[in-house]
């Protein structure tokens, strides 16, 4: 979309939809959030509102439901944009360093002890984990895994599986191979690597109560590290298609293996 609208009130500026969105997919993160009441959630939200341009994180809206709190937060980026300028009767190409704002979406469900991070950069998702670390400690957060079995109950669910991903294959030449083509959970080498190695992520299609209505199925890349990226289609993917699916991937998640504290890595802001 673009174009532009003004008068003396109101300026609309249409923005292209993002890049990283359509081709790259939409992602979500789940975690486990423990030993926190629903109720001890609305003070931490206010304490972090977003109430001045000097502030470098905050929470900008909320919503309630009888099953999760639902905030959108926003943050800043750095980034490098070019630009085209004529100069002297000539094209120039001029790249410029700016700070973006970055809107990022969180849904907390404190009976179900799930944070689910949509969308999350690297520099929020810390900032988010240091907040809730300080208020309700360090131990309230823990980070989860897809086991191997998981990952193949999952993968028997789909529609159609379009690659897979293994790794510690304990091989001297080679540690990881992806698998693609068709069907290639079903092909002969898939079998033969897959009982000395794990499944560290698959890309399939799976049903979703819109196909009735001519919709596409879902297009969804699972990790091992519970992690999910859903990828639109012709049609707008429902949000209760995406909701059931991070659901049944929180129920079946397990706390990562190989960190004993279950103590989430924050990255520096």
């Amino acid at each position: 979309m673009s174009g532009k609208i003004e008068d003396s009130s109101i300026q609309l500026q249409g923005i292209p939809f993002p890049y990283g969105v359509r081709e790259l997919g939409a992602s979500i993160e789940v975690l486990r959030f423990e030993g926190v009441k629903d109720s001890e959630l609305n003070p931490w939200i206010l304490k972090n509102l977003f109430r001045s341009g000097d502030e470098r994180w905050g929470i900008i809206s909320k919503s309630k439901t009888k099953e999760e709190v639902q905030c959108l937060s926003m943050g800043f980026k750095r980034t490098v944009r070019s630009r085209l300028r004529l100069h002297s009767g000539r094209i120039e190409k001029v790249e410029e360093e700016v700070t973006e704002p970055e809107v990022c979406e969180f849904h907390l469900k404190a009976k179900e002890s799930v944070l689910e991070l949509y969308s999350y950069s690297a520099k929020q998702r810390g900032t988010i984990f240091k907040s809730l670390g300080e208020e309700f400690g360090k131990e309230s957060l823990k980070e989860l895994s897809l086991s191997k079995d998981a990952m193949k109950s999952l993968m028997t669910e789909a529609i159609e599986v379009t690659s897979v991903s293994l790794t510690a294959l304990g091989n001297p030449f080679f540690s990881d191979a992806t698998l693609t083509g068709t069907d290639p959970s079903s092909s002969k080498t898939y079998r033969d690597l897959l009982p000395t190695g794990e499944i560290r992520s698959f890309r399939a299609k799976f049903p979703s109560r819109s196909e009735e209505s001519g919709s596409s199925p879902l297009v969804v890349t699972v990790s091992s590290k519970c992690k999910i990226r859903l990828f639109g289609g012709q049609s707008p993917v429902l949000q209760s298609d995406v909701e059931e699916f991070v659901e049944k991937i929180a129920n079946i998640a397990q706390l990562r293996e190989g960190n004993p504290e279950s103590e989430p890595k924050i990255t520096a802001s």
